[in-house]
């Protein structure tokens, strides 16, 4: 028994086929696109000398305070704004114009484009017992 399909047919087939392969990885998108602020409350410390920051969750929202030294007493100025999350999993903040935030899990360090990269802050406890 010969099956003959024409041009037109198996167009059609692999569009379906394309439809349903692209349907899987987006599933597959779905499970690794979960909210990674839980993961990323804390403190956080620049590396290239920035404002050190805090990350918290209050009630549904998460957010980042900035600590930033201001005026000829400089002193400390926080600045608090929220950290959102877009429906592709993506994260950012609106301080007056976007800043992007993405998290390197193996790493453990954040990146703030355009303030660069911070990592988390080791508290004061776990100092004093690393000098003992």
């Amino acid at each position: 028994m010969d099956i003959q399909i024409t041009k037109s047919q198996l167009r059609l087939l692999c569009g379906g086929l394309i439809g349903l392969a692209s349907l899987v990885m987006q599933a597959c998108d779905m499970e690794q696109d979960k909210d990674v602020r839980e993961s990323i409350c804390g403190n956080w410390e620049s590396v290239e000398s920035k404002p050190d920051l805090l990350i918290y969750k209050e009630g549904n929202a998460y957010k980042v305070t900035v600590f930033k030294r201001s005026g000829i007493s400089r002193k400390l100025k926080p600045e608090t704004y929220l950290l959102q999350m877009e429906d592709n999993g993506n994260l950012f903040m609106n301080t007056g114009f976007r800043i992007d935030v993405a998290y390197n899990e193996e790493t453990d360090i954040l990146t703030f484009s355009p303030n660069g990269d911070y990592i988390r802050a080791t508290p004061a406890a776990d100092n004093a017992e690393d000098r003992q």
